[in-house]
């Protein structure tokens, strides 16, 4: 599957598609069952590097990312059952933040010990306990009948195969290209989401799905995650963004991108501009 929107916008990197799928595809990455990690260093590889990779029920790295992922909401029985107090405290100011500072203490021989820092001075997302709860508890949930959910190069979906979502990763003048081309087809003045307090897997994934269940969808912007940027390091350039939609707007946007905004002179003048030859 190829994408209009990709070729005409001057992506560097080819979209992801994330599928469902009861099917494990044949030499797709896979982290180790039950190993606590960020998932976003396995989607940079997609992202990146063109691999497939795959997460299923022991294999989704950390309670947010089961969450994001749609695996069911992974915040209440985190931790052997710490849930939602220790993550509130942890989305917040880690040990400051805990309405029972042994007992978050107690918890934090199981974090991992390059992970130690974080945790005892929290993400620092939510400004305290009660708001990072509040969150948690609306948190747009999805939890997949599927085993599997595949990150995969667009170009490797197969035509009989249906994406969930598409993701682009775009620069600031590309994203802006984007934004343009989504604004051409829809009335709304915002139809682009941006959940600010959304780690980038939850952006990527559970966001999207969640406009995907609307008639009319938005499109989600991401990788506005700190924490996944450090854990990503230099494997996903730094400027760059996600533009995430569901697999129907996608599909509108990729008919509008025939002849749209990538067409015109304006885009023309910039896109030269990026590649230094004259417009």
């Amino acid at each position: 599957m190829e994408s209009i929107i990709a070729q005409k916008a001057g992506l560097i990197n080819e979209p992801m598609a994330i599928l469902w799928s009861n099917t494990k595809p044949e030499g797709a990455l896979q982290m180790k069952p039950n190993t606590f990690t960020c998932v976003l260093p396995f989607i940079a590889q997609v992202a990146i590097k063109g691999k497939t990779v795959v997460f299923d029920r022991e294999t989704y790295g950390c309670p947010g990312a089961r969450a994001g992922l749609g695996f069911g909401n992974g915040f209440y029985d985190a931790f052997g059952g710490a849930g939602i107090d220790f993550m509130s405290a942890f989305f917040a100011k880690g040990i400051e933040s805990s309405k029972d500072p042994d007992a978050y203490k107690a918890i934090l021989k199981y974090i991992p010990e390059r992970e130690q820092s974080k945790f005892i001075h929290g993400e620092r997302i939510h400004k305290n306990q009660e708001k990072a709860k509040q969150y948690m508890i609306n948190f747009p949930v999805t939890d997949i009948a599927e085993k599997y959910v595949i990150f995969t190069p667009l170009g490797k979906v197969k035509p009989a195969e249906k994406p969930v979502a598409v993701i682009f990763l775009a620069d600031p003048i590309q994203l802006s290209g984007l934004l343009c081309l989504l604004g051409a087809i829809r009335d709304e003045l915002d139809p682009v989401w941006v959940p600010a307090q959304m780690a980038a897997c939850q952006q990527i994934a559970a966001a999207v799905y969640f406009e995907a269940k609307k008639e009319h969808p938005r499109a989600v912007l991401g990788y506005t995650d700190i924490a996944a940027r450090e854990n990503v390091g230099k494997t996903i350039p730094k400027q760059m963004f996600t533009f995430g939609v569901p697999y129907s707007l996608f599909l509108e946007m990729e008919e509008e991108a025939k002849d749209g905004v990538f067409d015109g002179p304006i885009w023309n003048g910039l896109a030269a501009e990026q590649k230094g030859t004259p417009a």
